[in-house]
């Protein structure tokens, strides 16, 4: 008797254990995240798409409350501002091993202006001996740096003159390196004029349907400050002198 009541106090307890560990089981089990189907997810707005991989970094706080400040300004999530300003520098790379004679003489003439207007202490666009003294700057270093000799007509130019209407007023003149230099330097002075007051947003989805330089002209037209208004107080004060 007393080994058949041992026999089923251990088959209970068997049974009583495998109900409070099944029961144990049932109760700590975890329930693990499903997988985001391919596509699924917050879409991304702004000018870059198909943003699949991840770059992990670290930066200071001045850094961080910078872009914020400017994605704030371009109407960009934090994202996108730090994409486009990383394509923006990849891209200005890029043109700069292009064509290192055109960065060489940028970058020459920003130092150029930074010393005269430190002597000066003044803006060339705001006073008229700081910008004498700049032009007189740039040309001595164009002078010194640019190619010696007697010049030549390109072929290029010679073409372009002849598709002109030989009744053109001053056609000669396309010919001659001022003519050259003038007439490119009237075509970017009317865009910057012509856009003046205009706040072109460089942002996808606030965009015109305008080439992509009249961004850049916009963008030059505010930074020198240019107004209708200012140009006209200067020739009145140039002709007074």
């Amino acid at each position: 008797m007393l080994s058949r009541t041992r026999t089923y106090q251990a088959v209970c307890n068997c049974h009583l254990l495998r109900l409070t560990c099944a029961s144990m089981v049932k109760t700590n089990s975890v329930k693990m995240p499903r997988k985001r189907a391919p596509g699924a997810g917050r879409k991304p707005r702004g000018e870059f798409k198909g943003k699949t991989m991840t770059l992990t970094t670290r930066i200071t706080p001045e850094t961080r409350a910078a872009l914020e400040r400017a994605a704030k300004k371009s109407s960009r999530s934090l994202s996108q501002e730090v994409e486009h300003r990383l394509n923006a520098s990849i891209r200005k790379d890029y043109a700069h091993n292009r064509h290192p004679h055109i960065r060489a003489l940028a970058e020459a003439i920003a130092m150029l202006t930074f010393w005269v207007e430190g002597r000066t202490q003044k803006h060339w666009n705001d006073d008229p001996f700081t910008a004498e003294a700049l032009r007189r700057a740039i040309e001595s270093f164009v002078v010194r740096f640019g190619a010696a000799g007697a010049p030549e007509i390109p072929a290029s130019i010679k073409e372009a003159v002849a598709r002109m209407l030989p009744t053109l007023p001053y056609r000669d003149q396309f010919l001659t390196p001022a003519g050259v230099g003038d007439d490119v330097a009237s075509h970017i002075i009317s865009w910057i004029e012509h856009l003046e007051g205009w706040r072109l947003s460089p942002t996808p989805d606030k965009r015109f349907d305008v080439p992509d330089e009249w961004y850049l002209y916009s963008q030059l037209s505010s930074d020198l400050g240019f107004s209708s208004v200012r140009r006209w107080q200067k020739l009145m004060r140039k002709e007074e002198g």
